[in-house]
């Protein structure tokens, strides 16, 4: 598993973020780039390359992508103040009481893009630790929580084991072939 996280700069979440994919897919695996499709629920996916499992996060400064043999999901957030309104996807007070509430945001949301649910099923879900450890939902799954450029990542999967850190770079804007 690789994570890749690169500032916005001018382009904007949604053209950064691809831009990221295609740079580092191209890093990691050279050739042409995938066509992207997606399933019911959003999940995207490369259609000729199911062997090559991805996720894309955007933040109001930076994108994060994660690319992995295996089913993966990645969030991350600027710091900012979680909402009322937000509070309400958290299922239980005590969830609260382990974890900041910016870190429980990015790891239900990167455990309901794991497992290509709807946002919706984000209240459902229960984290707990185990000490050090996090413990997601689904017992087969792991997460882990990171900081990179003031933002709180997140990163929840099937399988592989995670690294360590994220790696940052940058992609310049005239890699970007996805318009925002």
């Amino acid at each position: 598993m690789k994570l890749y996280c690169s500032p916005c700069g001018d382009l904007g979440g949604s053209a950064a973020v691809y831009a990221l994919l295609e740079a580092v897919f191209r890093l990691e695996y050279g050739g042409d780039f995938p066509v992207i499709k997606k399933t019911a629920n959003g999940k995207p996916y490369f259609q000729e390359r199911r062997d090559i499992h991805f996720s894309l996060s955007h933040a109001r400064t930076h994108v994060l992508c994660g690319l992995s043999t295996s089913p993966i999901g990645v969030d991350i957030e600027s710091p900012r103040c979680i909402s009322l309104r937000a509070r309400s996807f958290f299922s239980k007070p005590e969830e609260l009481r382990i974890f900041d509430p910016l870190d429980l945001w990015v790891l239900k949301e990167s455990y309901v893009k794991l497992i290509g649910a709807t946002l919706p099923m984000i209240k459902k879900l229960q984290f707990y630790r185990d000490g050090e450890r996090i413990i997601p939902p689904d017992p087969n799954a792991s997460s882990r929580l990171y900081r990179i450029c003031g933002c709180r990542a997140a990163v929840s999967t099937f399988g592989e084991a995670m690294p360590d850190d994220i790696e940052l770079i940058s992609v310049p804007p005239s890699e970007c072939l996805y318009p925002a």
